[in-house]
């Protein structure tokens, strides 16, 4: 189980996904809400905070301040809301995937043993499991049979990142819904987040990364003192120094995605040498994925990366 905090962020407003909520509102009021509901996306588009979102409209309803369904917040104030942030709400239960890693084994055996007591509050009970492609074989032969008999008051939301291929023994027992958001509604969801936070994001001109990573990259940049106007190779240099001493693979991620926004400007540019960019390309991304692998000397990969940097620059 993992807890909900500033590793996890969220937004206590939903922004672009009203419809989303408000069809599962709809099914849940009405009893017709799944047993067990898969959420396709990409990662960072929200899924998350949508579910969170439903999780407080279900359990805040006889709260003297529920969760406001017309401008779509959470009141922050609720008993059940920081029931969820101290940990201590027996009504809803949250698996995470640690960063890079599968689920455990043991978390579903955990869980499974959870699910086996009678909720104390007699309320319907939610297992919201969150990165679910991160399920390996083992912990999904672990969690079959529950996700095929759930009990009348146990319901599942597995959360799917598509970060790697899910399991399709998962994916044949679920109601699935794909969330996606359009341009203008990604560019809403950016806006507010540079509105509430402060945030001044400057480190995708090509706009292809969802919200949530966009928050969490920009958030790298300010930790790790990364100046976007530096080259490419010390923008390198820094995020991969981190990973060698936090194994952060958000760190890698986003050294793959800089990579790949310093060559996309150079195509530009340079149209009558694509294939040549894209095999450079391939080359660093390439000895970063055996720096991890293989547990390479940053030094010695730093150097190659260096020389390979040279030839564009």
């Amino acid at each position: 189980m993992f807890k909900i905090d500033e590793q996890f962020p969220f937004s206590t407003r939903l922004i672009s996904l009203d419809r989303d909520l408000e069809e599962m509102i709809k099914l849940y009021d009405s009893n017709r809400f799944p047993k067990v509901l898969l959420l396709n996306g990409k990662k960072g588009i929200g899924k998350f905070t949508l579910v969170f979102h439903f999780i407080n409209y279900i359990y805040s309803k006889k709260e003297k301040i529920p969760y406001n369904t017309k401008e779509k917040i959470i009141n922050t104030n609720s008993s059940f809301y920081n029931s969820i942030m101290n940990q201590t709400c027996s009504d809803v239960l949250w698996i995470h995937a640690a960063e890079g890693k599968n689920i455990k084994i043991d978390e579903i055996r955990s869980l499974k043993s959870q699910l086996s007591t009678t909720s104390l509050t007699g309320n319907p009970r939610f297992t919201v499991i969150d990165e679910v492609e991160f399920l390996n074989t083992n912990s999904v032969n672990a969690l079959l049979k529950t996700l095929e008999e759930p009990s009348d008051n146990n319901y599942f939301i597995l959360v799917n990142n598509q970060q790697a291929d899910l399991i399709e023994t998962v994916s044949s027992r679920c109601l699935k819904n794909n969330i996606y958001l359009n341009s203008d509604q990604k560019k809403k969801i950016i806006d507010y987040f540079i509105e509430s936070r402060k945030i001044n994001f400057q480190i995708d001109e090509a706009g292809n990364l969802t919200p949530g990573l966009l928050l969490k990259y920009s958030d790298l940049v300010n930790k790790h003192k990364i100046d976007i106007n530096e080259s490419i190779y010390f923008k390198l240099s820094k995020l991969l120094f981190a990973y060698k001493k936090d194994k952060n693979k958000s760190l890698i991620n986003m050294s793959i995605f800089l990579i790949d926004q310093f060559f996309y400007s150079l195509i530009k540019e340079n149209k009558n040498k694509i294939d040549f960019l894209l095999s450079l390309k391939s080359t660093i991304i390439n000895k970063i994925n055996d720096f991890i692998v293989y547990n390479l000397n940053i030094n010695s990969v730093l150097k190659s990366i260096e020389i390979k940097l040279k030839y564009v620059g």
